[in-house]
């Protein structure tokens, strides 16, 4: 299993930080434990029926950071509550979800957190940042 917590923050925002904590602290955050890999690219078609790489690693000395794409944060923070939870329910038929008994209200909790701190942050140049736990 592989704790993933989702910053909503700008690019200069992430690399001013000197720990995990300070980020916790500085920007709005959202948690989620992955059952293998650093795996968005289904939540990723279901969101913007593209291939185009969902993630992209931040080169920060020390740190497993990677940074979504566009796309995906626009596209969270504007779908209406309903259709996140059918968001929410189609992909827990897909990988990384498939094999497990993962509950849809479970993934729909974790989508209506990132969107509300989407709206939340008031940074202009915002973006969603992955940080990976050792």
């Amino acid at each position: 299993m592989k704790k993933i917590d989702i910053f909503v923050c700008s690019d200069a925002g992430m690399r001013a930080c000197s720990s995990w904590e300070e980020a916790f602290d500085a920007f709005p955050v959202t948690g989620i434990t992955l059952p293998g890999e650093l795996d968005f690219a289904s939540l990723s078609q279901l969101l913007t029926q593209s291939a185009e790489p969902v993630l992209r690693p931040l080169r920060i000395e020390g740190r497993d950071i990677h940074v979504f794409n566009d796309a995906i944060a626009q596209a969270i923070g504007r779908m209406a509550d309903d259709d996140l939870l059918a968001l929410a329910v189609a992909w827990s038929r897909t990988a990384p979800w498939a094999d497990l008994n993962v509950q849809p209200c479970d993934l729909a909790g974790f989508l209506m957190e990132l969107k509300s701190n989407w709206h939340r942050s008031a940074t202009p140049d915002k973006a969603l940042f992955a940080w990976v736990d050792a």
